[in-house]
């Protein structure tokens, strides 16, 4: 397995739904793209987050799927239309 973790800012003034649907977009990849064992988007309890008040865990099958699924056409449409405008 490889774990990979991601550490997000919400940008000011995004609702709380917004925030969910990205969440939850990015959850559904699991079901569609190889290689994917888990996303998991949580809130980041960390006394010194820095102002990262999120965060992804990831887990692969290996560090190649990690690459694959971040060239994957889906993953990057889900991050360009709804986490980059989010965080």
């Amino acid at each position: 397995m490889y774990h990979h973790i991601t550490l997000f800012r919400l940008k000011p003034g995004v609702t709380l739904d917004r925030a969910r649907a990205a969440r939850e977009n990015l959850s559904r990849l699991v079901e569609t793209l190889p290689g994917v064992v888990q996303f998991t988007v949580t809130d980041n309890v960390a006394e010194l987050n820095q102002g990262f008040t999120l965060v992804l865990f990831s887990m692969f099958e290996s560090e190649q799927a990690h690459q694959i699924c971040h060239r994957h056409p889906e993953y990057r449409r889900v991050g360009s239309e709804l986490r980059q405008p989010v965080t």
